[in-house]
């Protein structure tokens, strides 16, 4: 053994073996990002350590044989028992430490690039005409998936809400795994009615893999069978079946396990963090976790109509009754508040304190919670504590990457500070996150109408008519992009059809008084704000008469309406800096001294 090491010691064997592991681990952060930047598998990274790990006894082996043979090798034992003189060293002998160590490296690297290319060309390319229909990125990357709205047997109100939950609940956790690439759930739904194949689903959302399944809620029993469908062979890639007793932990042992077998599946990196928090159980209460499904069926099914916001916040507080440290049905309680701020539906007073509580109960009990830290932003944003918001906003994205609400209202945000092209590429992402979304498709338009790119928030707006030829959002954003872009009397027109199809909507009439303003329509204009709260009129938000006003070249009784709703409606004003419409305002110096006032706050 001792002659041994004082072989390995004369033919620097370890200067080798040094060498090569430094030459490895930087061959092997090459590959990583390789892998990476080519949209390998996650197990070319794998593959590459071991061919360095088979490349290094042969290096070595070489190595020694070289050193002892070759010219210029120092003379052995014997050699010099005999009187022999030693070999003259020589300098190439003196290379093949570098040479074998590098060498070996190199051919190592070479066959991982063999089988990289290999895989490029022969197995992500080749795409047969039966499933040339996929788009390109969802071939690319096979972490993408839909996961289809589950089936029922049953079609009452309470047995759909718990589906949906269900659906909710695992798209929730999918959506916590930065890797994969989840599509929301407003998307996922057009194809409840089953009328497309897996192949055109696919296509249309641009992922490479769709989950569907079926779940069945039968006394104190829940069943749940699921399938993973890889979209370009249309083939099952796994099944699984649930039997389970009718319990809130069964419930979210199921939506744990199949997230995990989704991440596993796809390949998809769970990081220690990302796994306990989808292992991490809402509540203990099967009656809390039913009413709450419920209350966040009807704040999601995305009419937003007034009825079905307030009864949804009926029922999160139910839900809290029954469970006071359900942090989920806090966090949704906030949004439904906000969501009935933002529409106009309810004052100020009535929603944005108990939002504000709401939200902040929420992340107390579950630092974790994305949604508590996006109902929390939301309520900064609208208390004008921009800052604080933003740290929410990002604290969010970052429990929730998947998660298109967070990109689409840190849009909203980066809208108010005036960073115009970022809150359009937060937007345009979660449009990729939730591409069939009508929600946030209207979003990206609000936020190019804004940002002035008139033509492109009139092309999205375009886009969602064709989703849905009466949505009175898209009339309206759509009307208001073609009257700042100076064609008034298509604007109107599109106005006026917003107001026939939802009346309700406070922001709808002086949208069109400022566009009546900018024709030159006086009269017309003065009627429609003398209107604001009239029998069947809604209540006009005192900024958007005070906009109108400012079109008016009535600056006067402009200011005196931003007075006014600074102090009561203070969490209209957010946007008021970033508006278009608001240009008439901007000329007189009370403006800059009314946005100071509010970044004083």
């Amino acid at each position: 053994m001792k002659n041994l090491i004082q072989e390995i010691h004369r033919r620097s064997l370890w200067q080798v073996l040094g060498i090569y592991l430094v030459g490895a681990w930087i061959g092997y952060e090459v590959i990583q990002s390789l892998t990476e930047g080519l949209g390998l598998p996650e197990w070319f990274p794998g593959l590459a350590v071991v061919l360095f790990i088979i490349g290094l006894p042969i290096v070595l082996a070489t190595a020694f044989i070289q050193e002892g043979v070759g010219p210029g090798a120092p003379a052995t034992a014997s050699e010099t028992t005999r009187g022999a003189e030693p070999r003259a060293p020589d300098s190439k002998q003196a290379l093949f430490t570098w040479r074998n160590a590098i060498g070996g490296g190199v051919v190592a690297f070479a066959l991982w690039g063999v089988v990289a290319t290999g895989w490029l060309v022969m197995g992500r390319g080749d795409v047969s005409a039966e499933t040339s229909e996929v788009t390109d990125a969802s071939v690319a990357d096979l972490r993408s998936i839909a996961v289809l709205p589950f089936t029922s047997v049953r079609s009452d109100e309470e047995s759909q809400a718990f589906v949906a939950g269900v659906h909710d609940d695992l798209l929730t956790q999918l959506a916590k795994i930065d890797s994969l690439t989840v599509i929301s759930r407003t998307s996922v739904m057009k194809y409840r009615d089953g009328d497309r194949t897996i192949p055109e689903i696919a296509q249309e959302l641009g992922v490479a893999t769709v989950l569907e399944g079926g779940v069945d809620r039968a006394g104190d029993r829940v069943r749940v069978n699921v399938q993973l469908i890889d979209a370009s062979s249309d083939a099952h890639l796994w099944a699984e079946t649930y039997d389970r007793e009718l319990t809130a932990a069964n419930v979210f042992a199921i939506r744990t396990d199949l997230a995990k077998k989704i991440a596993s599946a796809l390949r998809a990196a769970l990081t220690p963090e990302v796994e306990q928090r989808i292992e991490a159980r809402p509540t203990e209460s099967l009656e809390a976790y039913d009413v709450y499904v419920r209350a966040h069926f009807l704040a999601t099914k995305g009419s937003l109509l007034r009825e079905d916001l307030t009864r949804s916040v009926e029922l999160y507080r139910q839900a809290i009754d029954l469970d006071p440290e359900f942090a989920e049905a806090y966090a949704g309680l906030a949004d439904a508040n906000l969501t009935l701020h933002g529409r106009g539906y309810m004052a100020e007073e009535e929603t944005l304190p108990a939002a504000g509580e709401a939200a902040r109960r929420a992340v107390q009990l579950d630092e974790t919670l994305a949604s508590a830290h996006l109902a929390l932003g939301w309520y900064l944003v609208t208390a004008l504590r921009l800052d604080e918001a933003e740290r929410e906003y990002l604290r969010a994205i970052e429990l929730a990457p998947g998660d298109a609400k967070a990109h689409a209202d840190y849009s909203g945000l980066l809208l108010t500070l005036k960073r115009f092209d970022e809150s359009v590429t937060a937007a345009r992402r979660s449009i990729e996150l939730d591409p069939l979304s009508t929600n946030h498709r209207r979003n990206l338009a609000a936020k190019l109408m804004f940002a002035r790119s008139y033509g492109e928030a009139i092309s999205e707006t375009e886009t969602l008519l064709e989703l849905e030829p009466d949505n009175a959002d898209a009339l309206y954003f759509r009307g208001i992009s073609l009257g700042l872009n100076g064609e008034l009397e298509a604007g109107v027109y599109d106005l006026q059809r917003a107001i026939e199809i939802n009346p309700e909507d406070p922001y709808y009439a002086p949208a069109l008084a400022y566009l009546h303003a900018a024709s030159g329509q006086r009269e017309q204009a003065i009627a429609i704000l003398e209107s604001s709260g009239t029998p069947g009129t809604p209540e006009m938000p005192l900024k958007e008469i005070a906009i109108v006003y400012g079109e008016l070249a009535e600056l006067d009784l402009a200011f005196e309406y931003l007075d006014r709703a600074y102090e009561t409606e203070r969490g209209s004003l957010f946007y008021l800096d970033a508006d278009p419409s608001a240009d008439a305002l901007r000329s007189d110096p009370r403006f800059d001294a009314f946005l100071a006032k509010l970044a004083a706050e």
